[in-house]
């Protein structure tokens, strides 16, 4: 019988946040596999492992991404499940023993019963002793509250260019005691600042106001402080309709953004980047195919190249970088019909077939 007090129901937000985070692994550990013998994940805040009714845990969900996977992956995968609440971690130890894994696939995991901030201080300060690197690791930050996750952490997690970081930011937690001077330290170590005071402060802010500044503000602390090339954020909101959390994924490697924001396209069709348990219903039907705002996209390309000419891949760069749009987004849907209408002019080399941008071959015209 299942002990309510180690499990709990899953809620949809939780299973939109795990469909991501599957997606992106499902793209992810083929990749950087293909080029590192050794690839490394850390779960954070790793749970029992699993939900009432049998629903995955994220550290049952990566064994699976890379057990599962159709072509059998040569790295040894390191995987560190860290859980501070005993009876979860020893719950999460027993659910990990009974799935097997094949002798030709290197798995090794283990499950630290501690806290999060210590096991990664200890993980950093080695590799920072020895003047070394660490080898391509997934860190997933999925806590409860916003305690103990401080940004001097990421930041140094983040100084090995082939680190990735997926962070759950209790935003409602965070707003609701934003005001209690019991917080200050906890949150002035989160932000890397003590800047959060100042919204705490300005009366005048709306809810909306707020929650832009408190978001903005993790994601400069993420760019500027953990020096981190590239971010994207996505918002869940809860079954009161509220914003409930946002994940921020951080990465030093273009291609490592370009499949989370197709991931997060799985879930969010519109490209608004967010989730509702409000709105959620796995039984409704879908009467008509949701498609991306194509004019949004053409809008935002013609404001950066209007007047210009450029290469496709440079549109291609700014479409994966710039704007919440996808690869998938750019050629047939936008280029190939601006190119139809006379909007643009399209110098092909060795290539006369319209419609077709090969890459290294194709220069546009504004």
């Amino acid at each position: 019988m299942v002990n309510c007090e180690i499990t709990w129901n899953i809620a949809p937000h939780t299973e939109a946040k795990h469909f991501i985070l599957k997606k992106y692994l499902d793209a992810w550990l083929p990749i950087i596999s293909r080029f590192h013998g050794r690839v490394i994940f850390i779960d954070g805040f790793a749970g029992p492992g699993e939900y009432i009714g049998g629903k995955k845990g994220s550290p049952i969900i990566v064994m699976n991404s890379i057990l599962n996977h159709k072509f059998k992956m040569k790295s040894e995968f390191v995987l560190l499940f860290i859980e501070k609440e005993i009876d979860r971690c020893n719950h999460l130890k027993q659910v990990i023993s009974k799935i097997d894994v094949p002798k030709d696939i290197k798995i090794k995991s283990q499950v630290e019963c501690a806290e999060f901030e210590n096991v990664v201080d200890s993980i950093l300060r080695k590799i920072e002793d020895n003047k070394s690197t660490l080898a391509p690791t997934f860190l997933f930050i999925d806590p409860f509250g916003f305690s103990g996750l401080p940004m001097n952490l990421i930041k140094r997690f983040m100084e090995n260019k082939k680190c990735e970081v997926l962070i759950t930011f209790m935003y409602e937690e965070i707003n609701r005691f934003l005001g209690n001077s019991v917080n200050e330290k906890s949150l002035t170590s989160l932000f890397g600042t003590d800047a959060w005071k100042e919204i705490n402060e300005d009366k005048n802010l709306s809810s909306n106001e707020r929650l832009d500044k408190l978001h903005d503000l993790y994601y400069d602390q993420l760019k500027k402080y953990a020096g981190i090339d590239f971010i994207r954020s996505f918002m869940m909101v809860n079954k009161n309709n509220k914003p409930d959390y946002f994940l921020f994924f951080g990465t030093n490697n273009r291609l490592g953004l370009e499949k989370m924001k197709e991931a997060m396209w799985k879930v969010d069709k519109k490209g608004f980047f967010q989730f509702s348990d409000v709105t959620y219903n796995p039984k409704q039907a879908v009467l008509f195919e949701i498609t991306p705002n194509y004019a949004q996209l053409k809008r935002e390309i013609l404001g950066e190249f209007k007047g210009k000419k450029v290469k496709v891949e440079e549109v291609e760069d700014f479409v994966i970088i710039k704007t919440a749009f996808i690869r998938s987004h750019i050629r047939k849907p936008i280029l190939s019909k601006m190119e139809e209408n006379d909007e643009i002019k399209v110098m092909r080399s060795g290539v006369n077939r319209k419609g077709a941008f090969p890459n290294g071959k194709t220069i546009i015209t504004f």
